[in-house]
């Protein structure tokens, strides 16, 4: 997932970071750790659906804030009704597969305490398989310092590295297949797609197939790159919800709508986006991302839990 900003910092050198706190562990025994599933070790507590409706937002490796004050950060995140945050765990530019794994731990417990669910994601190059599933696993597997887990995974299927088509699908079917197998069925997955009404940089998207291994799509419908206003922004995230329903074959396909980057919408804008969520039955939506969001647009975004 992408804005401006992320375009720069991320030619930026990665500092060394401390020693990783996550675990890949062989099993995960006990009740605390949710029934066992087939498919190999467990992955944390078994995800469920719903952790991906109503209002949602986002931080991502690029945000300050919210590394630096865990605790200030998910407080107001709570106090503006935020149900679930998207917590990036990394990327395939990165030397780690955990981003700063002791704020992480420190974010994942302070959202938890605050009454939020936390959902890590993850974007692969499927350049790399290998890495990619290191990182894919260190994400579903991590373990806070006291032992708490993600309510779930989402994985960001945008990157366009490998200039093969044909080979990229190949490669996010493959991985998309592993993840499945490893979590088992119980494991509510997510699939971040790019934007559905301007599909000119991953033409032939395997929406059907990735149907088939995902639970939910958390579709980028970033109406900021290509319309203003706030008819046309309720219209396009309408198109949005109606495209993935009809390239996954699907009318009751669970669709979390992702709106534009925050600080390029106006909040009538977010208003006409948080309308159309509503009116056309998104599971969720949210905005990109949460520093840069605004109290009026929060204001508009709480019709979701209306």
């Amino acid at each position: 997932m992408w804005r401006t900003r992320a375009l720069g910092a991320a030619l930026v050198a990665t500092l060394s970071l401390p020693a990783a706190t996550y675990v890949i562990p062989d099993s995960l025994p006990g009740p605390a750790r949710g029934p066992a599933r087939p498919g190999g070790p467990e992955a944390g507590p078994a995800s469920a659906l719903g952790t991906y409706g109503g209002l949602a937002t986002w931080v991502d490796m690029f945000d300050k804030g919210p590394w630096k004050n865990p605790g200030r950060t998910t407080r107001r995140m709570a106090e503006r009704g935020t149900a679930t945050l998207f917590l990036q765990t990394s990327n395939y530019r990165k030397n780690n597969d955990i981003y700063r794994p002791r704020a992480m731990s420190r974010l994942l417990e302070a959202a938890h305490a605050n009454g939020m669910k936390v959902i890590a994601w993850y974007l692969p190059s499927y350049a790399h398989p290998r890495r990619d599933w290191r990182r894919t696993k260190a994400a579903v597997t991590f373990v806070s310092g006291n032992g708490q887990f993600f309510d779930g995974f989402a994985m960001d299927i945008e990157a366009t590295v490998e200039p093969k088509i044909a080979v990229r699908n190949r490669r996010a079917i493959a991985l998309s297949d592993r993840l499945r197998r490893y979590v088992g069925d119980d494991y509510a997955l997510g699939a971040i797609t790019p934007d559905p009404v301007t599909q000119r940089f991953w033409p032939s998207f395997p929406y059907k197939k990735l149907r088939a291994r995902y639970d939910v799509f958390l579709t980028m419908a970033y109406w900021t790159f290509r319309t203003r206003g706030e008819r046309r922004v309720h219209r396009y995230a309408r198109d949005a919800l109606a495209i993935v329903r009809a390239k996954t074959n699907d009318e009751k396909v669970p669709v979390h709508v992702i709106g534009g980057i925050a600080s390029d919408a106006s909040v009538a804008e977010v208003r006409g986006f948080a309308r159309a969520a509503v009116k056309f039955d998104a599971l969720g939506a949210s905005l990109y991302d949460f520093p840069i969001t605004s109290h009026g647009q929060w204001t508009q975004m709480q019709r979701l839990n209306d």
